[in-house]
């Protein structure tokens, strides 16, 4: 650990995912998003070997959820951004995906919330726009969040961008994330290895197995 001004910076691994101070957020892990990536069962295995490790460590776990808007309360941007999105021309052609209450917004079975996890509901591509994240991360003392799910280059990277900018140890673990989008997800991966301190599952079960 280095000291600066009278504060303490973690250095190594160990100490930046310490169970005392880190949440571990398992992103959008949804029927109609997860299971589209092209390596949703490698992410799915490794994700559903690191909770367990977590939980036992008192590392608190967070699951996103995305909700879509109806479009009547969706903004013009983003009509136009999931029109985008769908390849389509029209807003009546985009598909409905992740609306509350169906099976598709569910998050899927093998990673279903446990008791004391926490689950937030978001409608952007970041886990702190619009939602009490940020909050709930300072109302727990914790001061690293541990990323894994889909999509790498969405709110994966999205969130790493922002939650670094409000001050926290940002940590994607890049066994337990993907996307639809293979180039898009090897992009993303690129820069979040130059940018961050990124890491695989193994590493963490072993700093969590021996907290």
């Amino acid at each position: 650990m280095l000291e600066y001004g009278g504060r303490k910076i973690y250095d190594d691994l160990r100490e930046v995912v310490s169970p005392k101070h880190t949440g571990m957020l398992v992103w959008d892990m949804q029927y109609d998003i997860a299971t589209k990536a092209f390596n949703f069962r490698e992410i799915l295995a490794n994700i559903g070997k690191l909770l367990p490790v977590a939980r036992s460590a008192g590392v608190q776990v967070i699951h996103s959820q995305q909700t879509a808007f109806d479009l009547e309360n969706e903004c013009p941007v983003w009509i136009r951004q999931r029109m985008w999105n769908a390849k389509v021309d029209d807003p009546v052609k985009i598909p409905l995906r992740t609306i509350e209450g169906t099976r598709g917004w569910e998050i899927v079975d093998e990673l279903k919330p446990l008791r004391g996890d926490i689950v937030f509901q978001k409608h952007r591509p970041s886990a702190f726009v619009g939602t009490d994240l940020d909050l709930i991360l300072r109302n727990l003392g914790l001061e690293t969040l541990v990323l894994t799910g889909v999509s790498t280059e969405g709110g994966i990277e999205g969130s790493a961008r922002q939650g670094l900018n409000l001050g926290y140890y940002m940590v994607p673990i890049s066994d337990c994330i993907g996307s639809s989008d293979k180039e898009g997800h090897d992009h993303a991966v690129s820069y979040l290895q130059k940018n961050f301190n990124m890491s695989l599952s193994n590493q963490l079960i072993e700093i969590w197995g021996s907290s």
